[in-house]
């Protein structure tokens, strides 16, 4: 059995940057060239950072790592990790980093399309292989050990809607959209954490697209260049991005990165280019397609034009009072 766990189940005394493993400078070149070659992270030995393990108490560890929602959510749970709680593995857990739910060195191998080596893969990968070393304590653990998880309900504040506004049906559609993003109940600590991380980026797409898009009424999309999108300080990684464009689906918002260049649009580790790529969107048909596309742009540029750098505080709380005008 792995002698310390992550509350995540990563192997933390076979991390390659666990604090005595990383004494020696071979060391962290060893890991600062494996990291690189097999994880996409790119840190010189000089600035990868000494753990000393993510289930020692926050009293005794430095700053980092403390901020991690599944460690959180165990805390907050006060299990052991995540094999101990009623709902493993959430979905929280499956996607906590890149590796999580990998199991072999072939499996590594089919989902990145890099070739390893048995000794990189145990050296480099496996420590991280964090839901085949909890599915294994899972299986030891007596089900009067399992814990349920403490329920949280994430609370959004948003403006009352006015009646009185002109237009009043397509500006409700608009209201309980901007209202209704990230609004969960019953739900573990680790989603109340995501969730709340996803709204905002969530409602920069949407004021990116609604201040700065360009309306293609032809084909009923907003159209941002990538250096407009990238300008609101939306996240660049693609991976994300996608995350978040399968939230916003719920909502009929339709999302997607267009690529301009058949390659060179992505970096290495996968963010967006400053260039080759554009972002669009668009309203189904429960929002009324293009016809609300249009008011939400007319709304946006309003409250822009009215209260510049704290329009976007007022989108957020979908505060519809600059309509009345």
């Amino acid at each position: 059995m792995i002698d310390q766990l992550a509350k995540c189940g990563c192997d933390c005394l076979n991390c390659p940057t666990y604090k005595e493993n990383i004494l020696a400078m071979d060391s962290r070149e060893k890991c600062s060239a494996g990291w690189s070659k097999y994880l996409n992270i790119k840190l010189s030995p000089e600035k990868l950072r000494a753990c000393d393990g993510c289930s020692i108490p926050d009293s005794e560890r430095k700053t980092y790592y403390l901020n991690c929602k599944i460690r959180q959510c165990a805390m907050i749970n006060e299990i052991e990790n995540c094999a101990y709680c009623r709902i493993f593995p959430c979905d929280e857990l499956l996607k906590v980093h890149s590796v999580q739910t990998i199991t072999n060195r072939a499996e590594f191998t089919r989902q990145t399309g890099r070739q390893i080596s048995e000794e990189d893969y145990n050296f480099f990968i496996e420590p991280y292989a964090g839901l085949q070393h909890l599915n294994k304590i899972s299986k030891t653990i007596s089900d009067d050990k399992i814990k349920d998880y403490k329920k949280f309900t994430n609370k959004v504040k948003t403006a009352r809607f006015d009646n009185s506004v002109s237009n009043p049906e397509t500006l409700r559609k608009i209201h309980s959209l901007l209202a209704g993003i990230g609004i969960e109940s019953e739900i573990p600590f680790a989603r109340l954490r995501a969730i709340e991380k996803n709204r905002e980026q969530i409602m920069k797409i949407l004021w990116a697209a609604g201040s700065r898009g360009t309306l293609l009424e032809k084909d009923g999309v907003v159209e941002l260049d990538s250096l407009t999108f990238l300008s609101q300080e939306i996240s660049c990684m693609y991976s994300g991005l996608l995350d978040y464009f399968t939230e916003l689906k719920k909502y009929d918002v339709h999302c997607e990165i267009t690529p301009l260049v058949e390659k060179g649009w992505l970096t290495p580790m996968g963010a967006l280019r400053k260039t080759g790529w554009k972002f669009r969107l668009k309203f189904g048909e429960t929002l009324n397609g293009t016809a609300t596309l249009v008011i939400f742009l007319e709304y946006a540029r309003k409250l822009q034009a009215r209260f510049d750098n704290k329009a976007f505080k007022l989108f957020k709380i979908a505060d519809l009072s600059v309509m009345n005008d």
